[in-house]
């Protein structure tokens, strides 16, 4: 009966939580690096894919750490997010009555993940992993309704404005871990990256004529940006220093990302807090060339003498956003008038950040674990945007197969001018921004 309650709660879980949206994922993504179950339960630190090919992503040293021959695995990512958008509506006196929501939009998108890896010998272990995720996930839907007219017809419908960008990339690693000494693990790894369907879109659907529509006719410009592969290199080490204390190191070297026949650029305008989008509807731009950071980990481990095996995780991961570059490479010289160049030439003013995972690991004695994690997750573009995310996890054993399944959340709000502004419409000048993230993985793992 417990076995049948925990498979309905695994199953109900994964599927209420699927992926979600926010408007600068193009820039820097969006949602933390999901690999493996106990990795996002533990507050999505690298620690929690030790002994597992998704080690190839954080910290190659840890595939090494497992005590089977053969370990394989295959699961599914979801993730759930709810963008909602306001302004706060005020009195003839200037005072605060309510906020005013004119839209909310919530998209899914699932992913998969793989893996295997194979202990070779007792001090050298080869992995490969496969993972599908959403790399851009920003959808924009809003209907616009028109002034009051007739007896009953109060609120028409008069159009939609649309913006849309979208994309999912593969992410094929393989690598190897070989022990130097007992306490000693060095890993290397190289990902490749396989870019999939990425699509741009901007719409402003006419109805009927209004003044609340950002055009007075039908505008639809469409894009399907293509993504050259690249390549990810990665380091690491792990060192047992007592019988209940690690540390573990890696590094990922810098990359760049070639991106060509796009629609929508987000850029930095000195007079602006966030970055500003623009529309290439003409063309002039070739291709996009971005240089993103490299990322450093280190990890600590502490597993004390306890009853009920406990183990604790702290990850610290350092980015050095303010080394990021955007290259353009331009179609001709001949700009159309009114082509934001000085724009384009406008460096981002990025800010390193410092990323935070911990994490707790439980195993009762009945032998299921129980798991929960924090993550400090700051933004490089503005510390106004900083999350908070909160994981949980659990899983079930028959003899050499696993089930394993995780959740996590958090919520963010910032303040970002209208998306479509229309001409001669008087409102605050921010609209107030709410993003809800829920996300869920399921895997299923097996030992030989």
């Amino acid at each position: 009966m417990k076995q049948r309650l925990l498979i309905s709660g695994i199953f109900l879980l994964l599927f209420s939580t699927v992926k979600g949206q926010i408007y600068f994922s193009p820039l820097i993504c969006d949602l933390p690096a999901m690999t493996e179950v106990r990795q996002v339960s533990l507050g999505f630190t690298g620690w929690g894919s030790s002994g597992s090919a998704s080690a190839l992503f954080f910290n190659p040293a840890q595939i090494g750490l497992t005590g089977n021959k053969i370990t394989v695995y295959g699961g599914f990512t979801g993730a759930f997010v709810k963008e909602k958008r306001s302004f706060p509506v005020q009195d003839s006196f200037g005072d605060f009555l309510a906020d005013n929501y004119y839209v909310v939009n919530s998209n899914s998108f699932p992913g998969f993940q793989a893996g295997i890896n194979y202990r070779l010998f007792p001090k050298l272990t080869f992995a490969l992993a496969y993972q599908h995720a959403t790399e851009r996930d920003f959808r924009y839907e809003e209907e616009v309704r028109g002034s009051v007219f007739g007896q009953y017809n109060r609120d028409p419908l008069v159009g939609f404005h649309r913006i849309s960008s979208t994309g999912t990339t593969s992410n094929l690693s393989f690598g190897a871990a070989c022990r130097l000494f007992k306490p000693i693990w060095l890993g290397a790894s190289m990902q490749l990256v396989l870019p999939g369907d990425f699509q741009d879109k901007y719409e402003i659907q006419v109805i009927h004529e209004s003044a609340n529509l950002a055009s007075e006719q039908t505008i639809s410009y469409q894009a399907e940006p293509q993504v050259d592969p690249g390549v990810i290199a990665n380091l690491g080490l792990t060192i047992d220093l007592t019988k209940h204390l690690s540390i573990a190191a890696s590094y990922r070297f810098s990359n760049k990302t070639t991106i060509q026949n796009s629609l929508i650029y987000l850029l930095n305008d000195s007079t602006a807090q966030l970055p500003v989008f623009f529309i290439d509807s003409k063309k002039e731009i070739n291709e996009v060339e971005y240089k993103n950071p490299s990322e450093l980990r280190i990890g600590i481990k502490y597993q004390p003498v306890n009853i009920i095996k406990t183990s604790f995780f702290v990850e610290a991961v350092y980015q050095p956003w303010t080394t990021f570059k955007n290259d353009y490479e331009w179609m001709d010289e001949g700009f159309i008038s009114g082509f934001p160049l000085h724009l384009f030439s406008s460096k981002f003013k990025f800010n390193d950040v410092w990323k935070v995972h911990i994490g707790v690991e439980h195993r009762f004695f009945s032998g299921v674990p129980f798991r929960m994690g924090f993550y400090f997750d700051p933004s490089p573009i503005d510390p106004g945007m900083d999350r908070n995310w909160f994981t949980a996890g659990t899983g079930y054993q028959w003899n050499k197969l696993t089930l394993e399944v995780a959740g996590a959340f958090t919520n963010n709000e910032y303040q970002y001018p209208d998306i479509f502004p229309i001409t001669g419409e008087e409102r605050i000048e921010n609209d107030t921004v709410r993003n809800g993230y829920l996300v869920g993985m399921l895997t299923l793992k097996y030992s030989f």
